[in-house]
C-alpha cells in the first residue's frame, strides 16, 4: 500500500491532467491539437513521443504517406516540429520511444531520393519490414533533433516487449502465439521505466543517444548513416513544408 503522502500527491496530479486525442495519422489533427495546447500553455517542459502501431488495419496517412512510418515516425515529427518554439526556450526534453526492432531493417538514401521516397510509399500489407523502418527513423529524429537544437535534451530508447495492444491488428495467427508469450512481456508499468528515466534523469553524455533498461546502449552502427540522418530530416520536412504551405493557401 502506498504512502499516504503518496496517495495524496497522486490524486493531486490526476485533478491536473489534461486528457486529449490526437489522430497521428492526420497532419490536420497533429495541428489542430498543437494550436490548442498553445492557446492554453506557454511552455512546454517535456514532450515523451510514444504512439506506435504495428500492421494497422490503414495502408496510408491523410497525407498519403506509408501508415506504419507515418505514424509512428512521420506523425511524431510533425508533433515535435509544431511544439518546439515551447520547448526550446525552457530547454524541455524529447523522448522518442522506439525498439529494437530499428536494428533490423535499414534505411538507405535510395528510399529517401525523389518526389515520392520509396520509405514514404504506401504497400498493400504494412508488415514488420515497415515497423523496423520506422523505428530507425525514430532513433535518427532523436539524434538529428539534439543536432539541430542543442538547447533540447533528446534521447530514443527501446521499451522492451510489453504486453499492451499495440498488435490487435497483426493477424490471428501473431495474436496467438503473443497470447502463449505474453507471460514473459513486461506490464505497462514496467515497460515505462526507461521512458520515464529518458525523461527525468540527467542524461549526460547520453543527450541524443539510446538507452535499454534504463541504461546507456550503444546503437547498432549497422543502421547508424549521418548522410542518411541528414536526408530522413531533409525528407521528412520537405512533407511537413508542404502541408503548411497548403493550410496557407487554402
Amino acid at each position: 500500500m502506498r504512502p499516504p503522502a503518496v496517495q495524496l500527491l497522486m490524486r493531486l496530479l490526476k485533478l491536473l491532467v489534461e486528457f486529449k486525442i490526437v489522430d497521428l495519422a492526420s497532419f490536420s489533427a497533429i495541428q489542430q491539437f498543437s494550436n490548442e495546447y498553445k492557446a492554453a500553455h506557454t511552455k512546454l517542459d517535456m514532450l515523451v513521443n510514444n504512439a506506435g502501431v504495428v500492421r494497422p488495419p490503414i495502408n496510408k496517412t491523410e497525407q498519403g504517406i506509408e501508415a506504419t512510418t507515418g505514424i509512428n515516425y512521420l506523425g511524431h515529427f510533425f508533433l515535435t516540429h509544431l511544439l518546439k518554439d515551447l520547448l526550446i526556450p525552457v530547454k524541455g526534453r524529447v523522448v522518442m520511444v522506439a525498439s529494437k526492432a530499428y536494428e533490423y531493417y535499414g534505411i538507405t538514401l535510395q528510399m529517401l531520393e525523389g518526389e515520392n521516397p520509396e520509405l514514404f510509399k504506401p504497400v498493400e500489407n504494412s508488415e514488420i519490414e515497415q515497423y523496423c523502418k520506422s523505428n530507425i527513423a525514430r532513433v535518427l529524429f532523436a539524434r538529428e533533433l539534439v543536432k539541430r537544437y542543442p538547447e533540447l535534451t533528446c534521447a530514443s530508447l527501446h521499451p522492451g516487449t510489453i504486453d499492451t495492444e499495440v498488435y490487435r491488428s497483426s493477424g490471428k495467427l501473431y495474436l496467438c502465439i503473443a497470447s502463449c508469450m505474453r507471460k514473459y512481456w513486461k506490464t505497462p508499468e514496467q515497460g515505462a521505466q526507461t521512458s520515464i528515466y529518458c525523461a527525468t534523469a540527467d542524461l549526460g553524455e547520453g543527450n541524443g543517444c539510446y538507452f535499454v533498461n534504463s541504461e546507456l546502449r550503444a546503437f547498432n552502427e549497422k543502421q547508424i548513416d549521418e548522410d542518411v540522418q541528414l536526408k530522413l530530416w531533409e525528407v521528412s520536412m520537405k512533407v511537413v513544408e508542404e502541408f503548411l504551405e497548403s493550410k496557407d493557401t487554402s
